[in-house]
């Protein structure tokens, strides 16, 4: 009887249906922007970033990358659409900062904007006067490191088109109570561009390890 059941037990096991494990590994999307040129500089990398990535998939991530205007509200209504539309579950903003030579993780987003004459004004009249980025920008400045590639975390992403979409992303998501890690990262100029710069390959990189890094979170 003992080992009739025993019997019995094993051929149950062996031929129940196998079920899915339970983690979810359903989709999910990071949203990734770049600009446009502007100034004198003809070619922007953080635009050729945002190209690159567009359609790529770190595991169950898909990546959407798209280019944006170097305009203050031109800019972030696109990004508020993309993110009404792909419901991301991060975001991450790219500029170019021209005279750096390190990948620059900003941690502050600011309330003030430069316009023309370089009067300064606050972007949100009745905002408070910085946000924090919500990806780990500490994780990301050392698994960037890590993989060899120059990169530190910056406390000012300047006053003008880069910050002014960080402090704008900060405060909606902020405001609409969305559950959505954002961030910007500053790229240095092509290595064709300046003796300083860098490979886009390698900026490329360290963005993809920027993403990696903040869904862990």
């Amino acid at each position: 009887m003992r080992n009739g059941a025993i019997i019995a037990v094993i051929a149950l096991v062996l031929l129940a249906p196998a079920f899915p494990a339970s983690e979810n590994t359903q989709d999910v999307s990071v949203l990734i922007t770049g600009f446009v040129p502007f100034d004198k500089w003809e070619v922007n990398p953080s635009q050729l970033i945002a190209e690159e990535l567009n359609g790529e998939e770190i595991g169950n991530v898909h990546i959407i990358g798209m280019v944006l205007p170097v305009d203050f509200n031109e800019s972030f209504e696109m990004v508020k659409k993309a993110m009404h539309t792909y419901e991301p579950s991060v975001v991450i903003a790219l500029g170019l900062d021209g005279y750096s030579r390190f990948i620059c993780i900003e941690k502050i987003g600011v309330n003030l904007k430069r316009e023309e004459g370089w009067q300064l004004s606050r972007i949100e009249k009745d905002g408070p006067f910085l946000y924090f980025s919500s990806i780990p920008t500490g994780d990301i400045t050392q698994e960037i490191r890590g993989a060899g590639i120059p990169a530190r975390q910056s406390f000012f992403a300047g006053i003008y088109a880069c910050n002014f979409i960080l402090y704008r992303l900060m405060d909606y998501i902020h405001e609409q109570h969305l559950n959505i890690s954002a961030g910007f990262i500053h790229v240095p100029p092509l290595s064709s561009q300046t003796p300083y710069g860098m490979e886009l390959r390698t900026m490329v990189e360290a963005v993809r390890i920027a993403i990696t890094e903040s869904m862990k979170h």
